[in-house]
């Protein structure tokens, strides 16, 4: 029997306005111009841009600079733990104003920081001052807000949604590497950080002001929250919403078992992912392959990303999402061995970055669809941030420390090789969930 079958809840979800009408095909009629929009905003954001400009922009700082690749890759670290500080305070933001108001200023304040960026000096906590400013201000750039965009318009259709939206950081993954690389060798790195912001002034802005909506009833049931809960504090009560059963349960949620398990897994596969990622472009240049090849490959990975997010979002809707994320979770196990022996020369780097493209396209489909099955869309919000936060800890940790391997081994082997083992281990720990659980009690 089909696991998701063991009690999935049939209860349509409370954030898709109630008017919607039922059905993916009509979901889709009717909310296609926020997949569009989430899917750019993700392109241009901090969840895409980061990871696939700095390993083009890895050589160039460090030989202008004089920094080590460690060094310069410390730069997605800090912006790691920027995120993380802002991110409670964006939830809160979301509460309030809805995905939309916050979502449009924190787009024009990442592209500013990004141009801030190009003005580091030689002292490398410069670039991480700026660094985890852009991240503080641009956190609502982060799939933290798309994915709840998307959550609130779709229910029948929600994990294809979650793939088109997502796929716009395959965009970006495609394009990035090529586009930096670009960049550099016309501008210089300092004039590649300002073409970056541009993307997200020239494209995402613009879009998100005129296609982004929030569904329908949704800023009045946000206001009769707000007051609710400002009458409740003024004469010293509990909000008599349906909230607060929901906010009650989040330390539940949170000290499950399943939350644990989900959380290996994306810091485990998340963090080996991004490491490889980042560190794509200098691996192969490292080779002999001339700069732009190298970024020609890496963009590859966006590709396989689009097709990742795409295949992974209909296969979600069809069949037991754990069995779907073992399977993709644990193709770059293939992608590590390959990178680290040379196996196959030109044609094995492909395949790898092949393989690491649809594992990353996969990733934030999966914590978004997983979260909402078997936590419910009540903790939703909390539960995929404290996910999402585990995850950037992984990525922030893991970009430096692959530099770090190479400094003091002069390669990436023995790094690739342990990144093996881990992601072995992370898609594994996915078939211990089980069926889905009932919600309709709490969503």
């Amino acid at each position: 029997m089909n696991p998701q079958a063991g009690g999935q809840a049939a209860a349509v979800d409370p954030q898709v306005a109630p008017d919607a009408p039922a059905g993916a095909l009509a979901e889709f009629r009717r909310g296609w111009p926020i997949v569009l929009t989430a899917a750019i905003g993700l392109a241009c954001g901090l969840g895409a841009l980061p990871i696939y400009s700095l390993g083009a922009l890895t050589k160039p700082m460090a030989d202008d600079l004089g920094w080590s690749r460690g060094e310069v890759q410390a730069i997605f670290t800090w912006m790691t733990v920027g995120n993380l500080v802002a991110a409670p305070a964006l939830g809160w933001w979301l509460d309030r104003h809805g995905v939309r108001a916050v979502t449009l200023w924190s787009t024009l304040a990442m592209a500013i920081g990004f141009v801030t960026l190009g003005l580091a000096t030689h002292s490398p906590y410069t670039a991480y001052l700026f660094a985890f400013l852009t991240a503080v201000f641009g956190v609502a750039t982060t799939p933290i807000s798309w994915t709840r965009a998307i959550v609130s318009w779709f229910d029948a259709g929600r994990g294809q949604a979650l793939g088109f939206a997502l796929a716009g950081t395959g965009v970006s993954a495609a394009v990035v590497p090529s586009y930096t690389v670009w960049l550099v060798e016309r501008f210089g790195w300092r004039g590649a950080y300002v073409g970056l912001g541009a993307l997200a002034v020239a494209i995402a802005l613009p879009l998100g002001y005129w296609l982004l909506r929030e569904p329908p009833g949704a800023p009045a049931a946000r206001a009769a929250r707000t007051r609710a809960r400002t009458e409740a504090a003024t004469v010293g009560v509990a909000a008599p919403d349906a909230g607060a059963a929901a906010a009650a349960a989040v330390p539940r949620a949170l000290a499950s078992w399943r939350f644990w398990v989900l959380c290996g897994t994306f810091v485990l596969v998340g963090g080996s992912i991004a490491g490889i990622i980042a560190h794509l472009v200098p691996m192969l240049s490292d080779r002999g392959m001339p700069a732009a090849t190298a970024a020609q490959i890496a963009g590859g990975v966006g590709i396989a990303v689009i097709l990742g997010r795409i295949v992974t979002g209909f296969l979600l809707d069809k069949f037991w999402a754990p069995g779907v994320a073992c399977i993709v979770l644990g193709l770059p196990v293939a992608s590590c061995l390959l990178l680290a022996s040379g196996a196959g020369g030109l044609a094995g780097a492909v395949f790898a970055a092949m393989l690491v493209g649809l594992a990353a396209g996969a990733e934030f489909d999966l914590m978004s669809f997983l979260v909402s099955r078997y936590f419910g869309s009540g903790r939703y919000g909390v539960v995929y941030a404290n996910l999402y936060a585990a995850f950037k800890i992984a990525a922030g940790v893991a970009a430096p420390f692959y530099g770090r391997a190479y400094d003091v081994a002069g390669n990436y082997t023995v790094v690739l090789y342990g990144a093996a083992g881990a992601i072995f281990v992370g898609a594994g720990l996915l078939l211990s969930l089980g069926a889905y659980p009932r919600l309709e009690a709490e969503r």
